[in-house]
């Protein structure tokens, strides 16, 4: 196989990536998440983008609200100004009761702040996926620093095809669940630098295979020691976990544990 030459923000890739932020410990999605993984020492964090229905850029996993907030329906169908009213934390803990929705300009503001790189999943209903990137892309391009890593990633290859034309300075990363027969086809098709798999997928074969083509490869979401121990032996790049305190300190052959007291721990 010909190497390709992978984007250099991919040089500083670190083992973990706060999947969600902390969202072991935190409401997910959330500045405190955002803050806790910062805090547990991760220099990466994953985090997902979406749009209201004008067009508002935010943070959240879900095509509904119901599952993470205290409101009820479609995110593209509601309207900034009901969705920053929400409660997106006491279905979590009351202990996060309060916490809001961020927008994607939150964000950058606390990356930029705090020296963070950032992994951004670009979440689509589909037929939506232009709208969705013609959104996120002006405010990247005004806010966030050209020179600092941004890995733009998305199970839906459609907005992986819009990301390449309206903000193709920055490299891509195809989400999938199982590692396809066609990996390199798909990477090449959709101009992509890193496949993003499901770990219980992990097949070392094709790991190394697409390692020897030049491009990375990270898994997603790995909260057990023994299994991120594994996943890095194969050759993955990075981990998304859930616990990056914990999952970093297990990458070192550190005991450590999940309930791991955090309230000393100074922000990055």
């Amino acid at each position: 196989m010909t190497a390709t030459m992978t984007h250099r923000f991919y040089d500083q890739l670190t083992p973990i990536i706060g999947h969600r932020g902390a969202c072991g410990h935190c409401p997910e999605n959330t500045l405190t998440s955002f803050k806790t993984a910062a805090r547990m020492g991760a220099q990466w964090i994953e985090t997902d983008v979406c749009v209201t229905s004008d067009g508002v850029p935010i943070l959240f996993h879900d095509d509904l609200l119901n599952r993470c907030t205290d409101g009820k329906g479609l995110v593209l169908k509601t309207p900034y100004e009901e969705i920053k009213q929400l409660d997106a934390g006491k279905w979590y803990s009351q202990e996060f009761k309060g916490e809001r929705i961020p927008t994607l300009q939150d964000l950058i503001e606390f990356c930029q702040k705090h020296q963070i790189k950032l992994n951004l999943e670009i979440k689509s209903p589909v037929g939506w996926e232009w709208e969705t990137v013609e959104a996120v892309a002006p405010i990247i391009r005004n806010l966030w620093d050209p020179n600092w890593p941004l890995i733009l990633s998305s199970f839906n290859k459609e907005a992986l095809v819009a990301a390449a034309q309206l903000l193709p300075e920055y490299p891509r990363g195809l989400n999938t669940e199982v590692i396809p027969r066609n990996w390199e086809h798909l990477l090449k098709q959709y101009q992509c630098d890193s496949l993003h798999f499901y770990a219980p997928f992990a097949e070392p074969d094709k790991i190394a295979a697409i390692k020897q083509a030049g491009y990375r490869v990270l898994s997603y979401t790995v909260n057990d020691a023994s299994q991120g121990r594994v996943l890095m032996d194969m050759g993955v790049d990075a981990l998304f976990t859930d616990y990056p305190l914990y999952m970093g300190a297990a990458l070192n052959h550190k005991d450590f544990k999940h309930e791991e007291d955090i309230n000393g721990l100074a922000l990055a």
